[in-house]
């Protein structure tokens, strides 16, 4: 054994260009898939840390301000709740901030403790004056809010300031990128910011035990049946939230789990490819370890062993490259919830996944290596090299026919010259190109689904008025000018659907949805009033299919309603109804559009567009251009997969790095003749990266079909599983037909680049050293 192992490290010695390309691409694989794992397995989730530790809500119910509040205290009886908090006054507001507003969830609250949902304040004070407000650390960060800035309730009667003074962590809403957000006064304060309107009441309730969601559900059903028609206005419970908090953590381990499996599969290609190589290149050295000794076994440990010992550096390294790289997204979580970070890791899950790497790539070298062990020692040596590949005259004489150049048409036809290794180096190849093509289509159909389903893909413009500003005035000025284009307004409002615990937020557009954009599934759009389109999770939920009549509460009335087509809308988990304005106007007569989604007229500058708007009433009018760049889950998916794809890369041009430079060193005699009749060392050159194109183009060509399937695929499990929503072919259709083209391009210039160093080295082949040789 102790002469096997010599012999294994003087030939990686020999061989320390063809063992670092093992290194690094095992590195990268091991890298990525040991952070999957460490996010995957986290010892102590932090939401469930915080929300043990600040005695968080498992179900947070608002309801209607005229119900009763001494109604509103006996609820906890109804469901059979173990502790609550509140009632809390409550009101919907719009805060300014310099020239830009928000809306947020006014609460008054005299005391951040309790029994339930105890909010830590992590900087400042809680207020204690009228004028001070507490707001999430989360809206803060969003909006660069810092203590001392004011805030100006522009919805209010008399358009009141607060001064923040405290920064909180609230366990029982998630990030203000992705839903509403809450903010705190004292109770004295919220008459004043509602207006004419008496202000909701918010229960929290807390169980024994952690609940179902369908026993959440339910609770809410009992709820509503319990007391007068719409009374329950809309509620929360923990299972949503938590889904919310961990959505990024989930979707980045998810691809740092796929692409770590992918790089492995290179790094076997890469492995079985480079074993094959040394083999081949070592015929004679084969020969003459059998004839002084070697078993057959011992022939193969000594190529398995040049694999394994670099694999095994490899990994070595990427354990902890792979947990520390990691910890910034881990610690985003707990930072996320204002808690002190607790790196995790799993010392017993990383050997467990270094011992597998090692196992699956030893078995990719023993293939080949098995080949080498059966040689026969006298034939061997007395052939003093290996056979030669085939010669490609196929390849040749097509491109001859295309009249290529003489160094070309060589080098083409020795791109299948060893059939077995080409197949690898195309694997290695497909797999780079098929992530590059994912990584460009998963952030573009991802941002489609949200912009589909918050403004539309045709909005060029969000407009926000103030309840202190009528529809009409708003219309007027957004109508003024004449660089607007088609205007729909929109109205949020909660119902209640037959089926569904939980209050349906109902979008009533004034105007055509279709016409900015807003994506249909199946069915049609609404052509009048009475009719209705969802999402496929409401339907499944309600147990309703296109055509069906049914029955939902608005404003505590009853509407009768048709489902005419089903919608894409990511937002409330799939619980969306789209309906006309003249569908509601029966029951309430009163309601107008708050929101308006414009398009603009072609050559228009939206930017001067939002300021020309905002000028007309800047205290009443929130105008912004319509963008889910704000959204942390689009940029980290983004991120992650760009950096997976520059990985990948990386392992791809290692691949066909080694694939050339084995080529190159076994046609050392063919090189010598070449140049001995006149050929240059610039088309040595060119000879050896024409062997790289025809591989690098049939790869890419199978690469972009078959990463826009992946694409397909992983939309479909993120629409179904989280979205609860089908996804119709509009998010799919993110590519150009130039950028198509344009991929397997790219692929053959970084193959012909990845080509230069082998090629200079066959370039620079001494003549007579090599003729003499032979």
């Amino acid at each position: 054994m102790t002469a096997v192992l010599v012999k294994a490290i003087q030939d990686l010695r020999r061989r320390r260009l063809q063992a670092s390309i093992v290194f690094v691409t095992a590195l990268l694989a091991g890298a990525t898939g040991i952070m999957a794992l460490t996010l995957i397995s986290q010892t102590r989730d932090p939401y469930d840390a915080a929300f043990a530790a600040q005695r968080g809500a498992h179900l947070q119910v608002v309801f209607d301000g005229h119900l009763d509040r001494a109604t509103v205290a006996a609820t906890p009886s109804l469901i059979g709740a173990s502790a609550v908090g509140g009632p809390y006054a409550s009101t919907d507001v719009q805060v300014q901030f310099e020239s830009h507003k928000y809306p947020v969830t006014a609460i008054g609250r005299d005391d951040p403790g309790g029994r339930v949902q105890q909010l830590r304040v992590t900087a400042g004070h809680w207020p204690e004056g009228p004028g001070e407000i507490a707001v999430t650390r989360s809206f803060a960060d969003l909006h660069r809010l810092s203590l001392g800035n004011t805030l100006k309730v522009v919805s209010a009667p008399g358009e009141p300031s607060f001064r923040v003074v405290a920064d909180v962590a609230d366990v029982d809403e998630g990030g203000a990128d992705v839903s509403g957000q809450n903010a705190w006064v004292l109770t004295s304060a919220i008459a004043p910011l509602s207006g004419a309107k008496p202000p909701s009441t918010l229960m929290d309730y807390r169980f024994a035990s952690d609940p179902t969601n369908a026993r959440l559900q339910a609770d809410v059903s009992t709820l509503r049946g319990s007391l007068p028609p719409g009374s329950v206005v809309s509620s929360t419970n923990y299972l949503a939230v938590r889904t919310l908090f961990h959505i990024t953590t989930d979707i980045a381990s998810g691809l740092l789990l796929a692409f770590s499996a992918v790089a492995l599969l290179a790094t076997v290609a890469i492995v079985a490819s480079l074993v094959t190589g040394i083999v081949i290149s070592a015929y004679r050295e084969i020969g003459i370890m059998k004839a002084v000794g070697f078993t057959p076994l011992q022939v193969e440990l000594v190529f398995v062993l040049q694999i394994v010992i670099p694999v095994a550096a490899g990994s070595l390294v990427a354990l902890p490259l792979g947990t520390l790289a990691s910890q910034p997204l881990m610690a985003a979580s707990w930072q996320a919830l204002q808690l002190a970070y607790q790196p995790s890791f799993s010392p017993a899950l990383d050997a467990v996944a270094l011992a597998g790497s090692l196992l699956v790539v030893a078995f990719a070298a023993f293939l080949p290596a098995f080949r080498a062990g059966r040689l026969r020692a006298a034939t061997v040596i007395a052939a003093a090299g290996a056979p030669r590949g085939r010669s490609g005259r196929w390849l040749r004489r097509l491109g001859g026919s295309l009249r290529l150049p003489r160094p070309v048409v060589l080098g083409i036809g020795d791109a299948f010259a060893r059939p077995t290794r080409a197949l690898l180096t195309l694997a290695t190849i497909f797999l780079g190109v098929t992530t590059v093509t994912l990584a460009l289509g998963v952030p573009r159909s991802f941002a489609t689904i949200i912009t589909a389903s918050s403004t539309g893909r045709s909005a060029d413009v969000v407009v926000h008025r103030s309840p202190a500003l009528s529809d009409a005035a708003a219309s007027r000025i957004i109508g003024s000018d004449q660089r607007t284009g088609r205007v729909v307004g929109e109205l949020d409002q909660g119902v209640a659907v037959p089926g569904i615990g939980d209050p349906v937020t109902a979008r009533v557009f004034r105007g055509d949805p279709a016409a900015m954009g807003f994506l249909l599934v199946g069915g049609r759009w609404l052509s009048g009033p009475g009719e209705a389109i969802a999402p496929r999770a409401l339907m499944q939920d309600a147990h309703l299919k296109l055509g069906d009549r049914f029955t939902v509460t608005a404003a505590g009335r009853p509407v009768r309603l048709v489902l005419v087509g089903e919608s894409l809308d990511a937002t409330n988990g799939g619980h969306t109804l789209f309906l006309d304005l003249s569908t509601v106007s029966p029951v309430e007569p009163e309601a107008a559009p708050d929101t308006y989604l414009i398009t603009l007229r072609p050559g228009s500058d939206a930017g001067d567009y939002v300021r020309r708007v905002c000028a007309a009433q800047p205290d009443l009018l929130d105008v912004r251009t319509a963008s889910v760049d704000s959204i942390s889950v689009t940029q980290t998916i983004e991120q992650v997969l760009l950096v997976l794809a520059a990985l990948m890369i990386v392992i791809a041009v290692a691949g066909i790095f080694n694939t050339l430079l084995l080529g190159a060193r076994e046609r050392v005699r063919d090189t010598a003749t070449l140049k001995a009749v006149g050929m240059s060392p610039r088309q040595v050159m060119v000879m050896v990266a024409s062997s790289a194109a025809p591989l690098a183009l049939f790869a890419g060509a199978l690469a972009v079909p078959a990463g826009i399937g992946l694409d397909h695929l992983f939309m479909y499990i993120l629409g179904t599983t989280a979205g609860g929503n089908d996804i119709p072919p509009a998010v799919y259709e993110v590519f150009s037909f130039w950028e198509l083209a344009v991929i397997p391009v790219a692929g053959l210039a970084v193959a012909v680049a990845a080509a230069l160093i082998p090629g200079r080295w066959a370039a620079r082949t001494r003549v007579v050293a090599a003729l003499h040789a032979e």
